[in-house]
């Protein structure tokens, strides 16, 4: 087994620009429902422990049966949130809405119970409306704050005032501790739900980039194969003549052994020539599922290696087979075969007397290695290559990359590039097997 450097890899974006969209939306709402779930299993928590110590340390007259009862529903509440994050559906910008309104309800009765506004905790009503804002729409971040400032007011005339035995000295003296504790527990909540909002906007950003440089990728190919089909029609004409000029050198020539053996080989060339330029042609504007058709996985690879072979007579390209047999029935695209012969084709410039393609579908995905003992990949080699990848710009050395790239970036593989220690460069694509059986999920072009 060859020993090679570590992968450069070189892999299709993971989000498909189609679902930016839900995927974004979908993540935000769900991500301010786990914040308003941590929430509500540290409230009624801080909550219980505040009461104990104002009730049995600081004798503080309070309607104990109501706020045990409310501190109860609280739990359910939270226990409630989990198991919604847990097995339910996608979370919508309105239902995190609703949710933080019944919070903003629990959070008034408990304020009506222990002071009211005067409660230094009262404060705490900024966290509901700071999680509203994942919702991703400034209104419905106002209509928090206007339900806020609602309850706020309410709270300043009607509430059950705290009684101290001492008297109201004592109760400025639980109040003044109470603005310190509410600052701290405040700044603390503040600062957790900041940093985790601020990581879900970088990621919303990543998710963005990654579908930039896929549409380019996508614009790329498109230009590539309206590039190609519009060649396809201009190249008929000569191949055609080519084909006529070798019939007549070969009849008019029989005698010439020796060039009736290269006669034979071109007027080969010609007919493959002329099959691409065919299947290009009559490919335009179909669809992959009418593109394509099943075959068992090695009959399909040893079917590009013989191509291959047809198309580079003077290079022994060798086919490795690693699977149980019989090998799946997959779905035999000619796109995915034009990516892997790309990448034979780019082995036979670097290597022409030697190129070893591997296949292995052992596990549940399928690794496809092609190998040459050329000189391999320099570093400025791999950095255009990385950019191409990256950037989808279809500029030589990448034009067959971008549309390698493009091909695994709907089946859902990845290409890796790496150099053999032993000289020579290794090109692998992982493709989940899934992705092209014949009984699998299928994707349209």
């Amino acid at each position: 087994m060859d020993r090679e450097t570590p992968p450069s890899p070189l892999r299709a974006s993971d989000i498909p620009s189609g679902s930016l969209w839900l995927a974004g939306g979908e993540n935000s709402a769900r991500h301010g429902l786990r914040l308003l779930a941590v929430l509500r299993l540290l409230a009624p928590l801080t909550q219980a422990m505040t009461m104990l110590v104002a009730v049995q340390m600081l004798q503080v007259h309070l309607p104990e049966r109501a706020l045990w009862l409310l501190l109860g529903l609280q739990l359910l509440l939270a226990a409630g949130t989990w198991a919604r994050l847990a097995w339910g559906p996608r979370v919508g910008a309105m239902e995190l809405v609703l949710q933080v309104h019944v919070d903003i309800l629990m959070f008034t009765a408990v304020l009506y119970y222990t002071g009211g506004a005067t409660n230094p905790f009262a404060p705490l009503f900024v966290l509901p409306m700071a999680i509203t804002a994942s919702a991703q729409r400034p209104r419905w971040v106002w209509v928090a704050a206007l339900s806020t400032m609602a309850a706020y007011v309410f709270l300043r005339d009607h509430h059950v005032p705290l009684h101290h035995p001492m008297g109201q000295t004592e109760v400025y003296e639980l109040h003044e501790n109470g603005m310190v504790v509410n600052y701290l527990f405040t700044a603390a909540m503040l600062a957790y739900f900041v940093n985790r909002m601020q990581a879900t906007l970088l990621k919303r950003e990543r998710q963005l980039a990654a579908a930039r440089d896929a549409q380019m990728r996508a614009e790329s190919v498109v230009a590539i194969g309206a590039l190609a089909a519009g060649h396809a029609h201009e190249i008929s004409t000569p191949l055609t003549t080519m084909s006529v000029v070798v019939s007549e050198l070969r009849r008019t020539r029989q005698g010439d052994a020796p060039l009736q053996q290269d006669l034979s080989l071109l007027d080969e060339q010609i007919r493959g020539l002329k099959r691409q330029v065919s299947e290009l042609t009559q490919a335009a504007g179909r669809r992959r599922a009418e593109a394509a058709s099943g075959a068992r996985l090695d009959d399909f690879v040893q079917g590009i290696v013989t191509r291959a072979r047809r198309l580079h007579p003077g290079t022994s390209i060798q086919a490795e087979l690693t699977g149980p047999l019989p090998a799946p029935l997959v779905v035999a695209e000619e796109t995915l075969s034009q990516a892997v012969t790309n990448l034979i084709d780019n082995a036979v410039q670097a290597s022409p007397h030697e190129v070893l393609v591997r296949a292995d579908w052992s596990g549940s995905r399928l690794s496809l290695s092609v190998l040459d003992q050329g000189a391999g990949f320099s570093a400025e080699t791999l950095n255009q290559l990385a950019q191409t990848a990256e950037h989808g710009r279809a500029t030589d050395p990448g034009r067959g990359l971008v549309l390698t790239l493009y091909t695994l970036d709907r089946l859902g593989g990845a290409l890796m590039l790496r150099n053999r220690d032993e000289g020579g460069a290794h090109a692998e694509i992982q493709l989940p097997l899934q992705a092209i059986a014949l009984a699998g999920p299928r994707l349209a072009a």
